[in-house]
């Protein structure tokens, strides 16, 4: 190691960075961008995969960061046929959670705590089917993850599920190495008065620090109603759309309905809705140790991979 702060961020190929839409990881490619002088090398590629239920502000975030950087994105979406994905562009992805419906009636059930298969089919094992089909790769290659240094749990399973060699890739983190934390990320795009912010949705005419912005308050995350949120955050959430604040996601409580199964296994969104009609007073968040579900990308499997793997082995 020379000690340079951008030695972290010069990524060996042939390699992906996984862009999860969100701040967090549109970070990583600055740096790691930034790293090369401003172009990446032949053998490191940016992909973004898309379930459907991203919100409208995360895809138009991807596609701002790749033109105001000068760097190409690979949009990418699940399909359940024999090639497993279809590249997609800014204005032919899917907006109404067609490839995660598609697996969800391939699968009979929603996604739950017990059974959190979305990020492992939707996110990693559709990048893998697109790395093997477009690029033509054979194990191994790199991942950069957009983990933060202060989300120590998630970066230590992604060093775990390497030595796991399970996957056809190797993990590596980034960020966590330079010890970027929440902070950095939000200065770089918000300025010093992030935690202000981030709870207040600004307006195309204020300031920015890099002149553009993802343009989600703290609470809401690049996928709608994710239901690895914290309780609070999306009765918020739903609060926000009931008082027309953005625009109502009935998809979730129609999944639940055609499969008879429940995204949380207490609850269901029709439960949930009803509950914030009942409630006299606004629920705030919850506090921030969740702060790592706010970003649903590649990353999100790490921890729920092993469910997958013991389902196709039984």
């Amino acid at each position: 190691m020379t000690g340079r702060a951008d030695e972290p961020f010069f990524i060996t190929g042939p390699a992906l960075i996984s862009f999860s839409g969100g701040r967090t990881s549109a970070y990583m490619l600055w740096r790691i961008l930034q790293a090369y002088g401003g172009t990446l090398p032949d053998d490191v590629y940016v992909c973004f995969i898309n379930t459907g239920k991203e919100r409208e502000e995360a895809l138009r975030f991807v596609h701002e960061c790749s033109t105001r950087w000068g760097v190409k994105v690979h949009w990418i979406e699940y399909r359940d046929d024999e090639a497993g994905y279809e590249v997609v562009g800014l204005n032919s992805a899917s907006r109404e959670g067609e490839p995660f419906e598609a697996l969800i009636k391939k699968m009979g059930y929603v996604p739950n705590r017990g059974a959190p298969y979305c990020s492992i089919v939707l996110k990693a094992r559709t990048c893998r089917n697109w790395v093997y089909g477009e690029l033509g790769w054979t194990p191994k290659w790199s991942v950069s993850l957009g983990l933060r240094h202060d989300e120590q749990p998630r970066v230590l399973g992604a060093i775990g599920r390497n030595q796991s060699g399970k996957d056809p890739w190797v993990n590596i983190v980034a960020l966590d190495e330079a010890k970027v934390d929440k902070r950095e990320v939000m200065t770089f795009w918000l300025g010093p008065n992030w935690r202000r912010e981030i709870h207040r949705r600004l307006t195309a005419s204020e300031e920015l620090p890099q002149g553009f912005d993802l343009g989600l308050l703290d609470y809401e995350g690049n996928c709608r109603r994710c239901w690895k949120k914290a309780p609070a955050k999306i009765r918020r959430i739903i609060r926000d759309e009931q008082e027309g604040h953005v625009a109502a996601d009935p998809w979730w409580s129609r999944m639940e309905e055609e499969t008879g199964t429940t995204f949380h296994l207490k609850l269901s969104h029709a439960d949930i809705e009803q509950q914030v009609r009942d409630e006299p007073m606004l629920e705030l968040p919850e506090p921030e140790e969740d702060d790592a579900d706010e970003e649903c990308g590649f990353t999100c499997f790490i921890s729920d991979a092993d469910y997958l793997d013991a389902l196709e082995a039984a």
